[in-house]
């Protein structure tokens, strides 16, 4: 169930730590289709160590999340390789230098998608 990565650019985001995270990006995949009433949305978040191919095991037909029934938009966390991570980001904050990021910092920027 292959989807296409996609990214959402959040320009320099301030994190809670007070730094901030230059030309942020999540990235994500989507699988099913959205609804007129857009009201069947499930976001499935990766976990630590994690990806959006990894979460890809967490739904599928006739189980619990379906994408014949769901939009399910799986984020991938910063730090993990696909989305803004010490291995990705502006050379400022590359390697060593990658700032401080918290799961709340996740989630907030998870709710500009």
């Amino acid at each position: 169930m292959p989807a296409e990565l996609k990214r959402h650019s959040l320009g320099d985001v301030e994190l809670l730590s007070g730094e901030i995270l230059p030309s942020a990006e999540l990235a994500y995949c989507t699988y099913g289709e959205l609804n007129a009433a857009k009201d069947n949305v499930v976001l499935l978040p990766t976990f630590y160590t994690g990806s959006h191919i990894r979460n890809e095991g967490f739904f599928g037909t006739g189980r619990a999340l379906d994408p014949a029934r769901h939009f399910i938009v799986s984020v991938n966390l910063f730090g993990n390789g696909w989305s803004s991570s010490p291995s990705n980001a502006a050379p400022a904050v590359r390697g060593p230098r990658f700032p401080e990021v918290s799961l709340y910092d996740n989630v907030k920027c998870q709710h500009h998608l």
